[in-house]
């Protein structure tokens, strides 16, 4: 077999990603705060009151 040929046979990866419509988003000093800009995707882990 050769390489060329090789290379035809495999899919390596397929990215899949839903649709997504803009809704809410967070301020840009509160969407630094929780790492992220959508609501949706912010989960609060239990250090957003910790003081370093």
């Amino acid at each position: 077999m050769r390489s060329g040929s090789r290379r035809q046979e495999y899919c390596l990866a397929r990215a899949y990603v839903p649709f997504q419509i803009m809704d809410q988003v967070y301020n840009p000093r509160e969407a630094l705060k929780k790492g992220t800009l959508f609501p949706d995707l912010y989960m609060a882990c239990g250090y957003e009151n910790r003081r370093y």
